[in-house]
């Protein structure tokens, strides 16, 4: 009886150490597989936290893109806007009755004695050799008023209605863009 007596304390103590091992086994399976959940829950936050910075950059990049389109949008409609006005100005001023050209043109020529020649339009050129003793240099193209120039042809001062337009639409842009665009 001693072999079965010994034969089972061996077969208890291998079976307490068998169950031993298979606790340690599964509390460190556990563990590792809690470890394992926790990491996933961390990542999956993580990337979570990620996509939603994405998303986030994405959304404002695109609202900052579609303002700066509208912003470009608008500018050209104001443009276009301005343009047209210039248009219609340098068409009314093309349309003006004689006597308006001429009071216009008598106050472009007073004061200019130090240029020899004048040109001007062929619509204003009877208007411009009657209003002065300066030699006339021949028609250009322009809306209305008169180009000076001196003797050697080295200076010349441009006052067609062309040019005074587009000088005061230069000098007055910002203020009209104001005053239309509030």
């Amino acid at each position: 009886m001693g072999l079965e007596v010994v034969l089972g304390d061996v077969l208890a103590k291998g079976k307490e150490e068998a169950n031993r091992i298979l606790q340690e086994g599964t509390d460190e399976a556990n563990a590792t597989i809690s470890e394992a959940e926790q990491m996933a829950r961390q990542l999956l936050a993580e990337r979570r936290e990620q996509i939603a910075e994405q998303i986030e950059r994405r959304r404002r990049r695109e609202i900052s893109s579609t303002h700066l389109d509208v912003k470009r949008k608008i500018l050209n409609t104001q443009k276009e806007i301005l343009d047209d006005i210039y248009d219609r100005a340098k068409d009314a001023l093309s349309r003006l009755s004689e006597s308006e050209r001429e009071s216009i043109i008598e106050r472009l020529l007073e004061s200019q004695t130090e240029f020899k020649r004048v040109f001007s339009n062929k619509q204003d050129e009877s208007i411009v050799r009657r209003l002065t003793l300066l030699e006339y240099g021949g028609n250009i193209t322009c809306a209305g008023g008169i180009l000076l120039e001196n003797e050697d042809g080295s200076v010349m001062r441009d006052l067609t209605f062309d040019s005074l337009l587009d000088s005061m639409r230069e000098t007055s842009i910002k203020r009209v863009s104001e005053i239309l665009f509030k």
